[in-house]
């Protein structure tokens, strides 16, 4: 019969243990400072498994003498193998740092804090170090860059407001250009026509036109008026077309007018005898202001004849009379026949009928005017002999 192994050993004392092949890696041994974090991680797990007691051999039980030297051998072995327990695993290997290459029954427990160490300490390599996830996630959360892009952002949005301020500023500035040159074309244009019309035959007269002349010889006129052929419009002096019109004393007034290009137009209107005075050589025909028209052997439909003060020409009767008459309707002094005054505030009318008309001063004639034609009309055929319309409001006839 076989005697279990460990029986045959001389009592003695105990073998010391074997040192280990080298010095136990510290907490940081392996890894240089600014170095990998995978060197600090797997120091981490070699300190922990390292501390770790090796299988007993599997002939010593519990409290046999042989079981202690088993387990300092066990414990010698596996620090006398830092190759095996602090290389990484090779590429595609399932294994993770620090695990028994040749023990595929060690399973060793891990603590997360200290894996959540590592991955923080990850946080502190440099940047030139981090990964390429590290780097963006840690430029993403830096409060400098982030201030950066909201600087840089801004200044986008200012270069953006200045540009549509520009643009905006540069529109109402070509408007305001736009409108300055219209003005001044406008201007340009109005001086050139001014000039060529004034100091050129481009705008020269060619055509005298008379309007208005009845009693007048339009002829004449136009004949007096032909001096102005040839001069431009422009300088056609009013103070010499009435010089040429003075010789015709029927003319009362005048208007001249200038159509362009070539046309000079003139519209009078005649002098209207209003009274005739009686003389040894026939009656003579004056108008308001006194001037002599005419003469002939008998007065004219709707020229009374002058009685009393009024045959004076420079009387104060004269002149009330004649302001009357030229103030009233042309067809209620068609019907007068002689007109009567001694002083300028008791003129005196005479209609073709007989009746006498006290017509006082010249105040209100026209209102006098419409008085005495209704009266006229509404009278009709009764026999009256004087009708007073010196106070228009309160006519009187009888």
């Amino acid at each position: 019969m076989k005697r279990p192994s460990g029986f045959d050993r001389a009592p003695g004392p105990e073998p010391e243990r074997e040192a280990p092949a080298g010095p136990e890696p510290e907490a940081g041994a392996g890894t240089e400072p600014g170095g990998d974090s995978t060197g600090r991680f797997s120091a981490l797990l070699r300190r922990r498994l390292g501390q770790r007691p090796g299988p007993a051999s599997s002939g010593a039980g519990p409290g046999e003498p042989g079981a202690a030297a088993a387990e300092a051998d066990g414990e010698a072995s596996a620090l006398a193998a830092p190759s095996i327990l602090d290389a990484d695993p090779p590429a595609g290997s399932r294994l993770g740092p620090g695990s028994r290459v040749g023990d595929p029954g060690l399973a060793p427990t891990v603590d997360l804090s200290e894996v959540r160490e590592a991955r923080e300490a990850e946080l502190d390599v440099s940047p030139e170090r981090r990964s390429p996830l590290a780097r963006l996630r840690a430029r993403d959360d830096d409060p400098v860059r982030a201030a950066e892009r909201r600087v840089r952002q801004a200044e986008r949005q200012h270069r953006a407001r200045i540009r549509r301020e520009r643009r905006r500023f540069s529109a109402q500035a070509r408007r305001r250009r736009r409108t300055a040159l219209i003005v001044l074309a406008a201007i340009g244009a109005l001086a050139l026509f001014v000039v060529a019309g004034a100091f050129t035959p481009l705008m020269a007269v060619r055509e005298v036109r008379v309007e208005g002349a009845a009693a007048v010889n339009e002829a004449e006129v136009a004949q007096a008026l032909a001096r102005f052929d040839g001069r431009p419009l422009a300088l056609v002096d009013d103070a010499e077309v009435h010089r040429a019109l003075e010789p015709f004393p029927l003319i009362q007034r005048y208007a001249v007018e200038r159509v362009p290009p070539h046309t000079l137009v003139v519209r009078i209107v005649e002098r209207v005898p209003v009274v005739s005075v009686q003389g040894d050589d026939g009656f003579a025909f004056y108008d308001a202001a006194g001037v002599l028209l005419g003469r002939g052997d008998a007065p004219p439909a709707g020229v009374p004849v002058a009685g009393g003060s009024v045959a004076d020409l420079n009387s104060p009767a004269f002149r009330s009379a004649a302001q009357t008459l030229r103030d009233m309707p042309a067809e209620l002094r068609a019907q007068i026949v002689s007109v009567e005054a001694t002083s300028a505030q008791d003129v005196a009318l005479t209609l073709a009928s007989g009746v006498r008309v006290l017509w006082g001063d010249t105040e209100e004639t026209a209102m006098k005017a419409v008085v005495l034609q209704r009266m006229v009309a509404s009278l009709g055929e009764r026999p009256i002999e004087l009708i007073d319309v010196s106070s228009p409001h309160a006519p009187v006839f009888r």
